[in-house]
């Protein structure tokens, strides 16, 4: 499934479209189901411990062909996923970016003195 370049850089995050566009008769990621998507990828990247941040944003400018995904930086574009893509998506993402070696916890400097 992987076609990412090997001179590319690693992936880093992956990127989950949940625009709603305000004319509920234009199409957008959110209105085809993206946030329960979104909700998946999220589950499924912490129950395996996948080493790769999961972010929601407003707009990949794919709305006619969305829900999109995408791996960030340099990964391709996901179009037109659904939640029966999830599982491929998480083995794709555990082959390239690997496992975090522990939770650790908040940062150090949020903890106060």
């Amino acid at each position: 499934m992987s076609d990412q370049d090997p001179a590319a850089p690693a992936i880093k995050s992956i990127l989950i479209c949940i625009n709603r566009r305000f004319h509920g008769d234009q199409p957008s990621c959110a209105q085809r189901g993206s946030e329960a998507l979104a909700e998946a990828i999220e589950k499924g990247v912490a129950a395996r411990n996948i080493d790769v941040d999961v972010e929601r944003i407003k707009c990949l400018a794919q709305c006619t062909k969305g829900p999109t995904v995408r791996f960030f930086p340099g990964g391709r574009f996901n179009l037109g996923t659904t939640l029966d893509d999830v599982p491929d998506l998480l083995d794709e993402l555990e082959r390239t970016c690997g496992l975090r070696e522990e939770d650790t916890g908040p940062p150090v400097h949020l903890l106060g003195s």
